[in-house]
């Protein structure tokens, strides 16, 4: 976690007190609907719908320069100002979807059970309807519902849990930019003092990637078995045994949510094998304490 700053808590306090009214955001909002994120004066007070002129213009000025950029006549959006609207609609503020249920495709390796996607404090799973396993969890923006149905809600869960596991273990944090750690955890101790790793992101996995990012709050706990997805040897090789883990969903690929699938080949330093693709012509792969490929047995 990076040492406080006191000067950038003043700056970010000053900045979010700017935007902390609800006129002010209707003028960012208005200016993101905007074709070309851009409007004249009149055209941006019509759109938000204010009358007085005067009131208007000084709410636009106080956005002005940090979030909206006055360009000749007109007022454009700044990225700033995209992130603010970004955060809002992300609907984390103001949206519950707590009680979601979608029955999705794949059976539990633990019972064979039926899967659902369940959604609860901001957090989808993958749960066995059955044993009431996590198989698999990530958090997950009220956004990600919108305007799809009940398929593209998983397939949208799927995606977006991959690029975030993908980029933080890859070293940049998938929120801020920053950059992340990434390293292997499969002592006992560790596992069991994370509570919420078992409630949020998966059960009983025997070995875990913890990515924690220097610069703002991220962090994640992924399975070992993720890391490979992103190796093209391992990719290509799947693909020969016939699987395409394009296509696949992260909870339908045994190496990823299986604990059978992932046991320990060292302990100083740490290492653990990842088993994939089909039974009968199985492949290899280690991943060692850095959480990055260490061998490739085809």
């Amino acid at each position: 976690m990076p040492a406080r700053d006191d000067g950038e808590d003043g700056a970010a306090a000053d900045a979010l007190s700017v935007v902390a009214h609800e006129l002010r955001l209707e003028i960012l909002r208005a200016l993101w609907a905007a074709e070309g994120h851009s409007l004249s004066f009149s055209d941006l007070r019509t759109a938000v719908g204010v009358r007085d002129a005067g009131q208007f213009n000084y709410h636009l000025s106080q956005l002005t320069g940090r979030f909206v950029a006055h360009v000749e006549d007109r007022y454009e959006l700044l990225y700033p100002g995209h992130r603010v609207v970004d955060a809002i609609q992300s609907g984390v503020f103001h949206r519950d979807l707590a009680g979601t249920e979608i029955d999705v495709p794949g059976t539990c390796s633990d019972c064979a059970g039926s899967l659902a996607f369940t959604y609860d404090e901001f957090i989808a799973r993958i749960e066995c309807l059955d044993c009431g396993e996590t198989i698999l969890g990530y958090p997950f923006d009220p956004g990600g519902f919108e305007g799809r149905d009940d398929a593209g809600v998983v397939r949208a869960f799927d995606r977006r849990t991959r690029r975030y596991w993908r980029s933080s273990t890859d070293g940049v944090c998938p929120v801020c930019a920053g950059p992340t750690d990434a390293e292997l955890v499969a002592d006992a101790t560790t596992l069991q003092a994370l509570d919420r790793y078992d409630k949020h992101f998966a059960s009983d996995q025997p070995a875990i990637v913890a990515t924690d990012c220097r610069h703002c709050s991220f962090y994640s706990y992924v399975p070992s078995g993720v890391v490979v997805l992103s190796h093209p040897a391992v990719v290509g090789a799947l693909y020969d045994r016939g699987v395409d883990v394009r296509d696949e969903r992260l909870w339908t690929l045994p190496f990823v949510v299986d604990t059978d699938r992932v046991v320990l080949a060292g302990s100083n330093p740490l290492e653990v094998t990842v088993t994939a693709g089909p039974d009968d012509d199985p492949l290899r792969v280690g991943v060692d304490a850095d959480a990055t490929i260490s061998s490739l047995d085809v």
